[in-house]
């Protein structure tokens, strides 16, 4: 790496070897990315054996851009990149038995609220004197092994329940990877925020808080339909605004051609006749996937 940065195996011309600079790598003569792929095919050139017990088989013009930001001991670091080590045999205290009862802990905490290690930790040991009376207490892992076990098997964890529910269930129906949204109505997203001003029903009343609702449509980025709620909102407010999503706001007395909605592709004769009057600046669309959060208005059976 440090001939293909410097031209020189050491790094600096105050320490040139024998023969050096060569040819290809001459810092006068050739630029870093000619250096770099000269090197790259240097090593796509040796042996097959030979790469693989210098441990140079994965070196290419991309690893020399990546070791390029490390200097000194991160450099050496970053070449013991584990090609060379052993694999990790795993914990010796984690026998069949204990591992059994990890998972039983995992699908325990799946509908309960957030537990700490510690909690965790003291369910397993009911599992182990429940399922296993026999196995002895002292060869059950410490909390601190446990600790690392989860964190290795299940990730750091950190989100709430809910949304780990969530991603389960998502898991288990087979909805997973990435969506990648290519047309209006692919992907609807309703959403609910107390309004940070408040508003006054009349004249003479008290300001009180509203909440808006908007339903944000992910692929052109519009607002197919909001609206604002008195206090809090219900499910019948997210019902009214999914029907809003699918039926035009008809044009109102008063309005002007500017606010009458163009669509791109159809002839507004077309919209008019299919909605029986002529529609206003609001997209609509039947959305094919929406997508809320986890508040009681969005998961009531009304809507």
């Amino acid at each position: 790496m440090l001939e293909a940065e410097t031209g020189f195996r050491e790094g600096h011309p105050a320490r040139a070897l024998p023969c050096e600079p060569r040819p290809a790598y001459d810092p006068d003569r050739t630029t870093l990315t000619q250096r770099r792929y000269a090197k790259a095919a240097e090593i796509e050139a040796m042996p097959r054996p030979e790469a693989v017990r210098c441990g140079l088989q994965h070196l290419s013009y991309r690893t020399l851009v990546r070791l390029s930001g490390l200097a000194g001991e991160s450099l050496l670091l970053a070449c013991a990149d584990g090609r060379w080590t052993r694999r990790r045999s795993g914990h010796r205290s984690i026998t069949k038995e204990v591992r059994e009862a990890i998972f039983a802990v995992k699908a325990e905490c799946g509908p309960r609220a957030r537990l700490s290690q510690g909690a965790k930790h003291r369910l397993m040991h009911q599992y182990m004197s429940e399922r296993f009376p026999t196995f002895p207490t002292e060869k059950i892992p410490s909390r601190w092994t446990f600790a690392a076990v989860w964190k290795e098997w299940f990730g750091p964890g950190g989100a709430r329940p809910r949304y780990g529910r969530t991603a389960e269930a998502a898991a288990e129906a087979g909805v997973s990877g990435r969506m990648v949204v290519h047309r209006p109505g692919q992907v609807l997203v309703l959403d609910s925020t107390p309004m940070p001003v408040k508003l006054r029903e009349t004249v003479f009343v008290d300001a009180i808080t509203a909440t808006l609702t908007l339903a944000l449509d992910l692929y052109t980025h519009g607002l197919p339909a909001f609206r604002l709620t008195l206090q809090s909102d219900t499910s019948v407010d997210i019902a009214m605004l999914l029907r809003d999503v699918m039926l035009p706001l008809p044009m109102r007395d008063g309005w002007g051609e500017d606010m009458e909605w163009p669509y791109a592709g159809v002839p507004a004769e077309v919209i008019a006749e299919f909605t029986g009057h002529r529609v206003a600046a609001l997209p609509f669309f039947a959305p094919e996937t929406v997508t809320t959060d986890h508040g009681g208005p969005y998961k009531n059976h009304r809507r």
